[in-house]
């Protein structure tokens, strides 16, 4: 039978068991400008939503965009973009152990080692180095221009240029590879335009997620990267350009992508073609955002309604099909899943 949860308990500080056990983090980012994100924790086993856990447990609200969150240790940081700055928090109560400024325009954060991690940034020209034990940011690296999404392969970090809003003068269609020992730029690969999500699969191939531009301006496509020859093994282009795929994720095992498309999409990662059919129909919904339970493969979706008000995270089996629907914030982004050792 289907349920839908709608919990807006509050959380008792000091006996925050909504985090014992296994869930999923949903990052609300709210309206930009509007200093109305939230942070949702959905506890995989009660199935019981709890929403506005920052502010229900710091007396305070989390700030403007909410973005990307990671975990360290005992530790969550949490970059909220447009308030230029990272909350970090106890994992254990979401109590608030320090705020981090400095940041221009903070997007990705990616631990590249048990003491340090990249910060990304959509309008300056360097990532930022981050001491995850001290707080403090120990240097930057050059980039040239704005860098977005991160992943780790090979040895190797790969950061993608999505936007070159702050830089018009240069074409978006690159992801810059990163030495995590030396912090040096070391290289680069060509891929389509406009790189908004990359992963890594079973075989530590690179999948690059291309949207071809915001206005159509390239065929959409996913670009497949070896990380220790930096070579391109193979191209799947999209069969319109007026596609706009994005949130590309792997699951568990690494042998699958999905992505959405005004649709949930999945294929192999040795399929030779994309697919036609949704593996998921939009069905009128608004689907923003996409994750997957690496240990179950789950998918969890995010609908973001109308961007006004609060938005939903549907949760399906690893087939497809609907099991539960819950209410979140506004604009439901990201979702950072605590399913097991990270």
């Amino acid at each position: 039978m289907l349920s839908c949860t709608d919990d807006y308990r509050e959380i008792i500080t000091g006996e925050n068991k909504f985090l014992q056990g296994k869930g999923v983090f949903i990052i609300n980012e709210g309206n930009f400008g509007s200093g109305n994100g939230s942070l949702s924790f959905l506890n995989l086993d009660s199935l019981v939503m709890q929403n506005n856990i920052f502010y229900s447990v710091n007396k305070r609200p989390l700030g403007d965009v909410p973005y990307s969150m990671i975990f360290s240790n005992d530790d969550i940081f949490l970059v909220v973009n447009n308030s230029s700055k990272i909350e970090v928090m106890s994992r254990s109560d979401l109590s608030s152990k320090a705020t981090l400024t400095g940041f221009t325009s903070p997007r990705f954060i990616l631990k590249v080692s048990e003491v340090k991690a990249y910060i990304s940034d959509f309008y300056s020209s360097r990532i930022a180095m981050l001491n995850l034990e001290s707080g403090e940011v120990s240097g930057y690296i050059q980039t040239g221009r704005s860098s977005e999404n991160m992943v780790l392969a090979g040895g190797k970090v790969f950061v993608a240029f999505w936007s070159n809003y702050a830089f018009p003068e240069l074409i978006n269609n690159m992801v810059m590879i990163i030495d995590p020992v030396t912090d040096q730029l070391i290289d680069s690969v060509q891929v389509g335009k406009e790189p908004n999500s990359m992963v890594v699969d079973k075989n530590g191939r690179v999948w690059v997620l291309c949207s071809g531009g915001f206005l159509n301006k390239e065929t959409p496509a996913f670009h497949c990267i070896d990380p220790v020859t930096l070579d391109t093994e193979h191209i799947l282009y999209f069969s319109e350009i007026k596609s706009y795929p994005t949130s590309l994720c792997i699951n568990g095992n690494g042998d699958s992508l999905f992505y959405l498309n005004r649709g949930v999409f999945g294929l192999s990662v040795d399929a030779g073609e994309l697919p036609d059919q949704p593996l998921i129909s939009q069905d009128g919904r608004l689907f923003y955002s996409l994750g997957i339970n690496p240990v179950t493969s789950e998918l969890f979706v995010t609908d973001a309604v109308d961007y006004q008000q609060q938005g939903r995270v549907l949760h399906f089996s690893a087939t497809g099909q609907l099991k539960n629907t819950y209410s979140a914030g506004i604009i439901p982004g990201r979702l950072v899943f605590s399913v097991g050792p990270d």
